[in-house]
């Protein structure tokens, strides 16, 4: 097969779809010399593009996602290319594509928690609503979940014998870090001996409002605990990025790192004392696979897909109880042992998972919808 695979989210400011995409790309080299590949990425990305193959080729095209370029210029770059398949990494494509694809839908947070100009926006609305609908024409819908998979039916009628789970990974590069390499990033940072730990995009509904309450109750308790939020501001939620200045103000052991290169995300994962995930709606949660394999203690939400990621090797909570967020996180700082078992589960578990499996299933699925 000639298979061009859409991965214009390749860049690492893009966050899990980003990794979603590199990950997926690498692994596939690795497992399949036969197939034909064709990377179809910006001019953003391509300075981050260093993966080479024999079965391997680049297609730069100035054409971002969410644009009318999309729909109106793509088609006849891929029709050009004459795909026997095209895989879209991202439930954005050009709906007047006729040929033979598969897409992933990573979530529906754009159906369920629409914010900003995508909330106020009609015709973005609209858009929105046409392009994920118009997924039901792809031969196969690739989702990370069995909650994902759940949303689509429920809530699009998304017909389920389309549907395939492919859950993923988390990189080896996350892992447990020895004491030095703690000590090393906590200084470069200044970070402090003791925190919590957040990972995500600044916005409502990744709990953050509710972390940062928690936190500045447990600061009574506990004064030395901090609470570093990595991530970066969402331009569309500036009254979260207001509510982390307020508390960076109240207490300096509250840490924004901003942007940081994965090297130094993996070391500020691993010195973390328990990382916290409030989150209302993830549709899968790489971040606590990431946890897990830095070897830190979780408590995460028991919405959307984060109970089927954790199954028992974190401690889950309703995101929007203050209280009981604080609960967990108190029973964790004053019982090592449960650390300490919450931390071997956790391990236990991220071996369940990988971007290898991923990659695997993905393949097959390519296979199935070619043939079909």
């Amino acid at each position: 097969m000639r298979i061009g695979i859409d991965l214009r989210f390749w860049r690492s400011e893009t966050g899990g779809v980003g990794r979603y995409s590199r990950n997926l790309l690498t692994e596939l080299l690795k497992i399949d010399h036969e197939n034909e590949y064709t990377a179809i990425i910006t001019p953003k990305d391509d300075p981050e593009f260093n993966l080479t193959a024999p079965n391997l080729k680049k297609l730069v095209v100035p054409i971002v996602h969410y644009s009318i370029t999309e729909q109106i210029k793509l088609p006849p770059i891929l029709y050009k290319q004459k795909f026997d398949l095209v895989h879209f990494a991202m439930f954005n494509h050009p709906i007047f594509y006729r040929k033979k694809f598969v897409v992933t839908v990573h979530d529906m947070i754009m159906h369920f928690y629409a914010s900003g100009k995508q909330k106020d926006s009609l015709i973005r609305t609209l858009a929105y609503k046409w392009d994920v609908n118009d997924c039901k024409r792809a031969r196969k819908v690739i989702v990370p979940s069995e909650a994902t998979k759940m949303d689509l039916i429920k809530s699009l009628g998304f017909p389920e014998k389309k549907i395939v789970v492919t859950p993923e990974g988390s990189e080896s590069s996350f892992r447990v870090h020895t004491e030095a390499e703690k000590d090393a990033i906590r200084k470069k940072l200044n970070l402090p001996e003791k925190y919590l730990l957040f990972v995500s995009r600044w916005e409502e509904y990744k709990g953050l409002p509710a972390l940062i309450s928690a936190h500045r109750k447990l600061s009574k308790r506990f004064p030395e605990l901090g609470l570093v939020i990595c991530g970066k501001p969402d331009k569309q939620n500036p009254s979260v990025s207001q509510l982390v200045e307020f508390a960076k103000h109240d207490n300096p052991k509250v840490i924004t790192p901003g942007f940081v290169s994965d090297e130094d995300l993996q070391a500020i994962y691993s010195a973390a004392t328990v990382y916290v995930h409030p989150s209302w709606y993830e549709g899968f949660g790489i971040m606590i696979l990431e946890a897990f394999a830095s070897g830190v203690p979780v408590v995460t939400s028991n919405t959307s897909s984060l109970p089927e990621v954790v199954g028992d090797a974190g401690l889950l909570v309703d995101p929007r109880n203050v209280e009981e967020i604080i609960e967990k996180i108190n029973s964790i700082l004053a019982n090592p042992t449960l650390a300490k078992t919450l931390v071997e589960k956790g391990l236990a578990r991220v071996k369940e998972y990988s971007w290898k499996k991923m990659a695997e299933q993905t393949l097959e699925v390519y296979r199935q919808a070619f043939l079909g």
